[in-house]
Order: C-alpha cells, then structure tokens, then sequence
C-alpha cells in the first residue's frame, strides 16, 4: 500500500509540475523584464517542488559544500545521471542555469513555451545548438549538460561524448564536475514513473572538480586533440577511470 500511495504521489507531482508550467508562463514571465529575472523565478520555482517531493518523504537531497555550487557561474556544469529530476534538483540550487532539453518537449503542450523561452533544444544541427550555448554562455548562464547523453545506474561508467569539450572549446568558459548519487534506483532510465519504491530515496549531490579550459588551449589548441582531452579529462573525474 505504501508503495502504491508514493507512486500516486509523484504522478500527481508531475502533472502538478506540468500544470505549474503553463501558469508561470502566461501568467507570470509575460511580466518580467530584468535581464535573468526569468531564470531565478525559474529556480525558485523548481526549488518550490523540490521542497514538496522533500516535505512528503518521496525524496531528501544532501548537497555537500552548496555554498560551491551556488556560487558558480558562467560555466559549463558536467553531472552524472542517475534520475529523471537531476536537472530539477540542479537547477533549483545553482542560479542563472540553462541545459538541453530534448526535441520531444518542444512539441509537449505544459513545456513547449518555456522550452523555447529558457533552454537550449538539443538539434542534429551542431551549428545551431552550438551557438545558441555560446550565446547562453556569453549573457553570462551556466550551461548543465549530462555528457553521457542519457540516465545510467550508479555502477555503469558510460560513454562521454563531446558536446561539452565542443562548448568549452568555442566559449572558452571552464568546465565544473558534479556527482549526483541515489540511495537506490529511482526514476532512471527504463523506469516506470510509478516505480518509485517504499522509502525515501537520499539524493547526494557534490562538488566534485572544475577543468580549467585555458590551461587545455595552451597545450591541445587544435579542436580535435582538445576535445579528446578534455573529454578523457571529464570521464576521470566523473567516474574516476584510473
């Protein structure tokens, strides 16, 4: 029974969420005019509903060293995946974030509006999603990108690709690593949303390193040697590969 009422919980949570996003975009950002003043209701936002899954016990988040995490800025944010809320618990935490939504949500009747006001839709077109990251970048947002592509369990090393290497090699802006761990395995991929077990999940979030971009130009200032790197770089630290 008690598993039965959590999973009702958080499908009632999402369709809550949905419901939310349409409010706060008609009703709401039509009448925010300060440059990033969308993006820190948007965080306010997220944080609001991180507090309820908190509050009714379907989740509790541990941030080691937050003070790190909000304090960084106009970078590009590199995190393992293990959940489908990882980008909510990020972006409710770190100020002035964007990331990369998939082209399904562009067509999603809640999140198409603010898809195409306040994130990056992720293209087959590497030129167009490319600038629209450094643009991002270069209004001073930090980008947060989950460089294996999809979610993954705790124990799986995936695959890193470029996209973040790519970025970085273009904006010259530095790269920050993050982990972010469950206590067990909960909305991840091939998942039922309703699956969501019958005691509070623990979510770890922490600070794990930042890549210094200028020192990776001085030695790899071709494209292609730097993206190797710097993407080996990211998968060290990520899963920490000897």
């Amino acid at each position: 029974m008690k598993r039965f009422i959590r999973g009702a919980g958080v499908v009632f949570f999402f369709a809550f969420f949905g419901l939310s996003a349409l409010f706060v975009r008609y009703f709401v950002f039509p009448f925010i005019k300060t440059k990033h003043e969308d993006y820190d209701m948007l965080r306010k936002l997220w944080k609001f509903f991180v507090g309820i899954l908190c509050k009714v016990k379907i989740i509790n988040v541990k941030v080691d060293e937050i003070e790190k995490l909000k304090n960084i800025k106009n970078s590009i944010i590199v995190s393992t995946h293990p959940s489908y809320i990882d980008i909510l618990l990020l972006i409710s935490i770190i100020p002035n974030s964007t990331c990369f939504v998939a082209q399904k949500l562009a067509n999603n009747l809640f999140f198409k509006d603010i898809v195409d006001l306040l994130f990056i839709l992720d293209s087959n077109n590497i030129d167009e999603w490319l600038n629209k990251a450094c643009e991002k970048l270069n209004n001073g947002l930090n980008i947060i990108i989950f460089p294996m592509g999809s979610r993954h369990d705790k124990n799986e090393h995936p695959k890193i690709r470029r996209g973040a290497s790519l970025i970085a090699f273009k904006s010259q802006r530095n790269i920050v690593a993050l982990n972010i761990e469950t206590s067990y395995r909960f909305l991840s991929i091939n998942q039922p949303i309703y699956d969501v077990g019958d005691k509070t999940v623990d979510y770890k979030i922490e600070y794990l390193d930042e890549i210094n971009i200028k020192d990776f130009l001085a030695e790899y200032p071709d494209e292609v040697s730097f993206k190797t790197e710097v993407t080996r770089k990211i998968s060290n630290i990520l899963y920490k590969y000897k």
